[in-house]
C-alpha cells in the first residue's frame, strides 16, 4: 500500500503551498521591517510545526520563536469548545508583537483562547499566520490585539 493511497483529492499542490508560504513570509518581512523589537513567532504546537518552519526559513528577521499548546479535543476528534493551555511559552512575551502560528484555524475557540492569554502576559499586539482558514466552521468571533494582521494560505469552505 502506497502512502497516499488513502488520499481521495488533493487541493493544493506541494508547489502551490511553497508558494503561498513565501508568499506569507515575503508579507511578514514587509510589515514588520520597520518594527522594533521583532515580533515573536509562536507555533501552536504540535499541528503547526512543520509550517511554521517552512514560513520561518523564509521570514527575512532577526525573530525569536517559541511553542505554545491549547488542547480542546482529547483523545476525540471532537472540540469540547473549552480550550486550556497545556504548555506554555518561555519566552517572555511583555510589550512584544506576537504572531500565532497554525496549521488550522476552525471554530475559532482555541485562537480566541490563545489570544487572550497573550493579552494577559503583556503582548503588545496579536498577528495570526494560518496555513488553512475555515471560516464557514467559525463558532467564535476571535479579535486580533493592537495593530494585529490576519495572514491565511488558503481559505476552505469545506466544513
Amino acid at each position: 500500500m502506497s502512502l497516499d493511497s488513502h488520499i481521495e483529492k488533493v487541493l493544493w499542490t506541494k508547489f502551490q503551498i511553497s508558494k503561498r508560504v513565501t508568499e506569507l513570509a515575503s508579507q511578514i518581512t514587509s510589515d514588520f521591517s520597520s518594527v522594533s523589537p521583532p515580533p515573536l513567532v509562536v507555533g501552536v504546537a504540535t499541528g503547526a510545526f512543520l509550517f511554521l518552519a517552512d514560513l520561518v526559513r523564509q521570514i527575512q528577521l532577526p525573530i525569536s520563536i517559541d511553542f505554545i499548546r491549547a488542547e480542546s479535543y482529547g483523545s476525540g476528534t471532537e472540540s469540547s469548545g473549552a480550550p486550556r493551555i497545556s504548555l506554555d511559552l518561555k519566552l517572555d512575551v511583555k510589550e512584544k508583537h506576537v504572531i500565532l502560528v497554525e496549521d488550522i484555524v476552525d471554530t475559532g475557540n482555541t485562537l480566541s483562547c490563545l489570544i487572550k492569554h497573550l493579552e494577559s502576559k503583556g503582548a503588545s499586539a496579536v498577528s495570526v499566520c494560518t496555513l488553512l482558514d475555515k471560516p464557514a466552521r467559525r463558532k467564535v468571533h476571535f479579535e486580533l490585539l493592537g495593530d494585529g494582521k490576519y495572514y491565511k494560505g488558503f481559505e476552505s469552505s469545506l466544513s
